[in-house]
């Protein structure tokens, strides 16, 4: 029975029968006046945190609210009149927040670095291998943990990790929330602060004797289908308050939220007076996170909402009249009118902080909250794992009180860029202006015969063009969740580095949900970041060498590039150089390392050590970035001044602690159980005004406007023009993204990645090791994440005494190959040329179907001399035969310029995901005959 058939029977006995139980639960809690709980296994000086959900209201409606994620609060419920929205959603790294494996094998990992039973939950490596032990606080294979707390250690010795609540919270909230029972929620007597303890038995990566990790126990509402469909819609639209994360970084919530809870078992528009059904106003506009709660996790949802299945969100409700928005009339820089929402399916309300950044915040401002050392003896609490929500605070796009780098002209929190993105609409401050001004907000009807309105999309797409092409979508056409590779219990079993089991081990590797336009809409997103520059000499002596300066800048995202997760996303500057007369490669000298090679920023052919830390023998192994490239990234450290990639135990560097190494707030008291309002304190130790970048060992991401650490400037490399060599000199940059660096695709994707299983990433792209075997996917890559090209940029240096040539430049490659059949549906035609040339855009790189109509698209340099032209919507027809022209009229940088148009013809497969092709873009500037210009039969 699919999962709509369940609601329509279940829903009607299921709110009854839970509302009940609810009812009888919460007058016995109401009656003991929240008991201390009995042991619950947590750490004796965690720091209190109130229950996810608004406890008020779970006086009436207690969790577990499975019953209801399952049945009227399912997505496949939204979609009968959101199809649109479901289909943008469903894909999504939202939708996938558990599906993720990356997510899921550093969840694991983490889990067993912190195991609370000591090396016991991991398993002996079925390959008889010697078994890994991560746990640093236990001894061999005792079942015992003895964490080190600063002023003495504690014992714990029971299934679980002390991370289960922290990474389970915001990729499998349905789960959580449902695993922080009502009597569990207690009143810290020495504070009156509230807090939900997380059930000693929720332990999310368990097995339970299956084999594989994640196991569902329906019984705990652990891994149940709800939790692996991630962030549903529900969780957003019942999102009523916020609450204070441990080491939280923007001080405490506003006094009242403006959010009214609903105490019974009507409807909120029988329980609410109508004047404060609808929550209006920002909990306190004098604030600079205007008074929310900011930190993984700080959502609070409805449990009224739940259970009525009444909806928040930026909708008035429906018996209120039109507003203008103030706020959003000056994003868009025209009048914006809050709207009534019209449903006859169920209840919805208007919450200002729907709208707002510090909505996301609850996500998107990672701490770690464990209130322990690590094995070094250096405290980790606090430790800033993810700064988006921070990042954008202090952005020209901000407006916030305090904020003195705000732009009125720019303003935008993270719903009006993230979610204004749409196909052909990448929804960056590159795209969503139009000469300075802002653009109109997206428009049309969200629901089945609804009204038209200005609306926000929910494709959800940030910088990841490859976990959603490795799992796709989340739930199939009836709301079941899709197919999906999974995790061995044996992963990081073995300590044996040859153990397939050292590392991630995936079963039904090739598992995953249908295609989805994620991956795609990322790259497009990506393509609208950056502004790339590059000059040098216009001219040039063989046998010397010609400096050029690179100069990147972030100028079309409102937080820092790269953002969120530091483990493995990473991106870096590529340079390259060739001799046009004979296509050879020179070299480039970079005076930073002193070093001269054959183009810069290639991944890697071999594991070697990162040069930027000779002394802690830190290995890249083949298929990484180039470690010599300038890079964009974060890396953590233990405490020792080396790289890790165990991000539990990681060490803010500039964390102010006392002599006992203990965190301590601006007044010198210790932040514990006493104080745990207490806002812990970085130093600016570089002095640019960021107070997270120097917790890191080394962070060289690009800031946001207007911060001088949007733009960095290069001036260290220089092309080697060898004596003899005629030129001219095609010189190119670029910068490549990663969202998972090879590091990190070998331990936590495993055999996801190194899909041969040989130990060796062979991603057969960018110079990379290759088995001979050819990327099909888009972006181009075999083994490991896509190097995606961001933006290129080239520069022409003539040579004195050498060729000088007016011919005009030659298409001299396409893909797909004229006259190809089974083209993959979300194929990017792509057409290189003999040199490096301009006027290459969408009026003159075109593509059309086999009825002449012309495919929307945008089109975007991806390599040295090759472009790529992106249909708007994706996919193309299945079955369709296409035609793609180059027109004439493409110049060379001389001003010679094409004079007949280039055409070729392919046809797509009629299923989406199936497919051939080789996708490699290629390399350099190959001389050949030009392609002939006409095809035959195709206008």
């Amino acid at each position: 029975m699919n999962a709509v058939s369940k609601a329509r029977r279940n829903s009607s006995l299921g709110i009854a029968l839970t509302m009940s139980i609810a009812l009888g639960t919460a007058l016995g809690m109401v009656a003991v006046v929240y008991p201390p709980a009995a042991d619950s296994g947590e750490l004796v000086n965690r720091i209190p945190e109130a229950a996810p959900y608004v406890t008020a209201e779970a006086a009436f409606v207690a969790p577990p609210f499975e019953e209801y994620w399952q049945t009227n609060d399912h997505p496949a419920q939204c979609q009968n009149c959101h199809s649109t929205i479901f289909d943008e959603w469903n894909g999504s790294m939202m939708a996938n927040a558990w599906r993720d494996p990356a997510w899921r094998a550093a969840f694991l990992l983490s889990a067993r670095e912190m195991s609370t039973r000591g090396n016991c939950d991991t398993p002996a490596p079925p390959d008889g291998t010697v078994k890994a032990r991560h746990n640093p606080f236990a001894d061999v294979d005792e079942c015992v943990s003895r964490f080190d707390l600063g002023n003495g250690r504690q014992t714990l010795a029971r299934q679980g990790s002390l991370v289960d609540g922290a990474c389970s919270r915001c990729h499998m909230p349905t789960n959580y929330i449902d695993n922080v029972p009502l009597q569990n929620v207690t009143v810290d007597t020495r504070t009156g602060l509230e807090h939900g303890a997380v059930d000693v038995n929720f332990n999310p990566t368990s097995d339970n004797g299956t084999g594989l990790a994640f196991a569902t126990l329906a019984a705990q509402v652990r891994n149940t289908s709800s939790g692996k469909s991630g962030v549903v819609c529900m969780v957003c639209h019942s999102l009523a308050e916020t609450r204070n994360t441990p080491y939280h970084n923007k001080g405490t919530t506003a006094a009242s939220s403006r959010y009214i809870p609903a105490l019974g078992m009507q409807s909120r528009a029988q329980l609410v007076s109508p004047a404060d059904q609808d929550i209006v106003d920002v909990a306190d506009p004098t604030t600079s996170n205007l008074g929310y709660g900011i930190g993984g996790g700080a959502f609070r949802l409805s449990p009224h909402a739940i259970a009525f299945s009444e909806r928040l969100g930026p909708l008035w409700s429906a018996r209120r009249r039109p507003e203008r928005d103030m706020y959003l009339s000056d994003v868009f820089k025209k009048p914006a009118v809050s709207q009534p929402m019209e449903s006859p399916k169920h209840d919805g309300y208007r919450h200002v902080l729907s709208t707002r950044s510090e909505f996301c915040s609850a996500c998107h401002d990672v701490t770690n909250l464990v209130t322990i050392k690590n094995r070094l003896g250096k405290w980790v609490g606090g430790f800033p794992i993810e700064r988006t929500y921070a990042e954008w605070a202090s952005s020209r796009y901000a407006d916030r009180p305090g904020n003195v780098n705000f732009n009125p002209a720019f303003k935008r929190d993270c719903q009006t860029c993230h979610m204004q993105q749409d196909y052909g609409q990448p929804g960056t401050a590159h795209t969503l202006y139009d000469r300075g001004v802002p653009i109109t907000p997206l428009r049309g009807p969200v629901a089945t015969d609804g009204p038209s309105r200005d609306y926000f999309s929910h494709h959800f797409i940030g910088g990841n063009a490859y976990v959603p092409s490795l799992i796709g979508a989340s739930l199939d056409d009836t709301g079941n969740v899709e197919p999906y590779p999974e995790l061995s219990t044996f992963s990081f079993s073995s300590a044996d580095e040859r153990s397939v089991y050292h590392n991630a081990y995936w079963m039904n590797a090739d598992k995953r949900g249908a295609a989805t336009q994620q991956a795609r809409l990322a790259w497009d997103r990506l393509r609208n970041v950056l502004d790339l520059d590059l000059s040098g000499p216009t001219d040039a002596a063989a046998g010397g060498q010609a400096r050029i300066t690179v100069s990147v800048t972030n100028s079309g995202s409102g937080h820092n590039f790269p953002t969120g997760f530091p483990e493995g996303r990473i991106a870096w500057v590529a340079i390259s150089a060739f001799d046009l007369a004979t296509g050879r490669e020179l070299p480039i000298h970079d005076s930073f390392w002193n070093r001269t090679s054959i183009g810069i920023g290639r991944l890697t052919g071999m594991d070697m050590i990162d040069p930027s830390f000779p002394r802690c023998g830190w290995k890249v192994p083949a298929g990484s970035p180039d470690p010599y490239a300038y890079q964009f990234k974060a890396v953590a450290t233990l405490g020792d001044d080396c790289p890790t990639l165990e991000l539990v135990y990681a060490a803010p560097r500039n964390l102010v602690t006392n002599a006992k190494g203990l965190p301590i707030d601006a007044r010198g008291v210790v932040i514990d159980k006493e104080n745990p309002l207490g806002v812990p304190v970085f130093r600016d130790l570089n002095g640019n005004g960021d107070l997270f970048d120097d917790a890191f060992l080394r962070d060289t991401r690009l800031r946001p406007l207007p911060h001088a650490g949007a733009t960095v400037t290069l001036d260290r490399y220089a092309v080697v023009i060898p004596p003899g060599t005629l030129g001219p000199v095609a010189v190119s940059a670029a910068v490549y993204y990663q969202s998972i660096e090879a590091i990190v695709a070998k331990k936590f994707l495993g055999n996801l990645a190194d899909t041969d299983t040989d130990f060796l990433l062979e991603p057969c792209v960018l110079g990379g090791r290759c088995d001979g075997r050819r990327p099909s996917v888009e972006p181009a890559v075999v083994e490991g994440a896509p190097p995606v090209p961001m933006d290129v940029r080239n520069w022409l240096i003539r040579v004195n005494g050498g060729r000088t040539t007016h011919a005009a430049p030659t298409v001299v490659a396409t893909y797909p190959r004229r006259g190809a059949t089974d083209v993959y549906q979300n194929v990017v035609p792509k057409a290189s040329f003999s040199e490096p040339v301009t006027k290459v855009d969408n009026r003159t790189f075109t593509l059309v179907d086999s009825a002449g109509a012309r495919v929307p698209a945008s089109v975007h340099q991806i390599g040295d001399g090759t472009w790529g032209l992106f249909p708007d919507r994706v996919f193309l027809k299945g079955g369709e035969t296409y035609t793609a022209r180059v027109a004439a009229g493409v110049c060379g940088y001389a001003g010679n310029c094409t004079k007949k148009t280039v055409a070729w013809h392919f046809t797509v497969a009629s299923k989406r995901g199936d497919g051939t092709g080789d996708t490699t873009v290629p390399t350099g500037f190959a001389a050949s005959q030009q392609l002939p210009a006409t095809v035959k039969g195709h206008r």
